[in-house]
């Protein structure tokens, strides 16, 4: 199933979609996750939320909202180095244009079983990896949990640790650093067929 994939600019999107978006993001991480997030009105909003960040948002043919993801560049306030930086190690935290962080991936699965990517979260992972390519992003940075940076490096993403993974809340976490140009050549994508919208 090809999901319809957006990228923008927060105030490129109207309130209903974000509206959706948050609701999604307190199902998945409040619900289901039972992660320790600020939810207001059965949504689930932070202060980077306020930064005027991009977000990805796939959609099925019918408008319904099955995952979204949020990019911010590393030159201002971001997760990695605000919020969780022990997960950096002793590390300099990434300050630079071409440089973003990826946080909030939340996908709804359908209640589809099994283990390991969706289709649909497969690919959420190389619409990003082409929009990073495509916008001159070199690197993304992130702070995932353990089981899925296991889903990403089977999927082929060209990834590295800063460090150990370190138990954060309920999981265990660690931030990683993701390739762009090596993980469009593993994933095997060509710019050429893009889906995303901007």
């Amino acid at each position: 199933m090809q999901l319809s994939v957006q990228v923008a600019p927060r105030k490129a999107f109207p309130q209903s979609d974000l509206y959706a978006m948050h609701r999604l993001r307190a199902k998945v991480f409040s619900d289901r996750k039972g992660w320790q997030v600020p939810v207001m009105s059965g949504m689930e909003i932070d202060g980077y939320d306020a930064l005027e960040p991009h977000y990805m948002l796939l959609r099925e043919a019918d408008g319904l909202l099955r995952g979204c993801w949020r990019l911010l560049p590393t030159d201002g306030p971001y997760m990695l180095k605000n919020t969780f930086p022990q997960l950096l190690h002793g590390e300099a935290a990434p300050c630079a244009p071409d440089v973003w962080e990826l946080s909030r991936f939340a996908m709804e699965n359908g209640g589809q079983p099994g283990f390991g990517f969706s289709g649909v979260a497969l690919q959420s992972v190389c619409e990003i990896i082409r929009f990073g390519h495509q916008q001159g992003i070199r690197e993304y940075v992130t702070v995932t949990t353990t089981s899925v940076e296991r889903m990403l490096v089977r999927a082929g993403v060209a990834l590295r640790r800063f460090g150990p993974a370190l138990e954060v809340g309920v999981e265990t976490a660690v931030a990683i650093r993701v390739d762009i140009a090596a993980s469009m050549a593993a994933l095997g994508l060509d710019t050429s067929n893009l889906h995303t919208r901007h």
